[in-house]
Parts: structure tokens; sequence; C-alpha cells
């Protein structure tokens, strides 16, 4: 009985040449990249439900978060295969940052409104409470 000889299936045959090797790591390399594609684009998709939501504390942190991740992943030769997809979603990620600032353009004018509208009550109460002072 040999214990010490591994089971014929489970060697690797040193046929292998480098390219194929190459070839391997190339699409260990693009699934690693489309993962990273696929978490920049989820995390743009929940940027602008957080807009919708006005949840802009959060929506702040998830965007300087994927902000960093756009960084590191174009700091990166990118494989051939994902580049008509990438540029195909930037475009979708640049529409949909639009609606964002939209979102948050038209939220910071409701706010400016909403202050307004405060000031005014707060003259015209003031203009009651010293018609009043006045009448007593």
């Amino acid at each position: 009985r040999h214990h010490n000889l591994p089971a014929p299936h489970s060697t690797i045959p040193h046929t292998q040449s480098a390219a194929s090797l190459m070839a391997s790591q190339h699409q260990i390399d693009l699934e690693k990249q489309q993962l990273a594609w696929k978490d920049i684009l989820d995390m743009s998709g929940r940027l602008l439900s957080l807009a919708e939501q006005n949840n802009w504390q959060q929506l702040d942190t998830l965007h300087a978060l994927r902000d960093k991740k756009l960084e590191q992943f174009f700091n990166q030769a990118i494989a051939v295969e994902l580049v008509e997809i990438i540029q195909q979603d930037i475009k979708k990620i640049q529409e949909q940052d639009r609606h964002i600032v939209q979102l948050l353009a038209s939220q910071r004018d409701a706010l400016g409104n909403e202050a307004r509208n405060l000031k005014q009550m707060k003259r015209r109460l003031n203009e009651y409470l010293s018609a009043d002072n006045r009448k007593l």
C-alpha cells in the first residue's frame, strides 16, 4: 500500500502552457472586474433610491464610497471585453447622477421656501402681537 501517492485525478497536468495559464489569469481578472463593476452599478442605483427617499446623509456616505470604488476601478487596465458595457453603463450612471442632482436642487428649493414661509409667519406673528399690544 502506497499512502503517499496522490490519486491520479488530483494531479495537475504539467502540459498546461504559459499561454493557457495567462488566459485563466485573465479570466479571473475579468470576473473580478465584472463583480467590482456590478458593485459600482448597484451602489449607483442605491444612491438614486436614497435621493428619492430624501435620505441625504446616507446618500453622502455611499456617494463617497462609490467615488472611491470608481477611482480604484479606473486605476487598473480594463478588460477589453468590458469596455463597451462600461461605456454604456457610465451613461446610465451619469443619468442617475443628474436625476439625484435635480432631486437635491428641488429639495433645497423646498427647504428655502420652508425657511421663507417660516420667516413670513414669524413676521406676521410679530405684527399681530404688536397690533394686539397697541389695542391693549
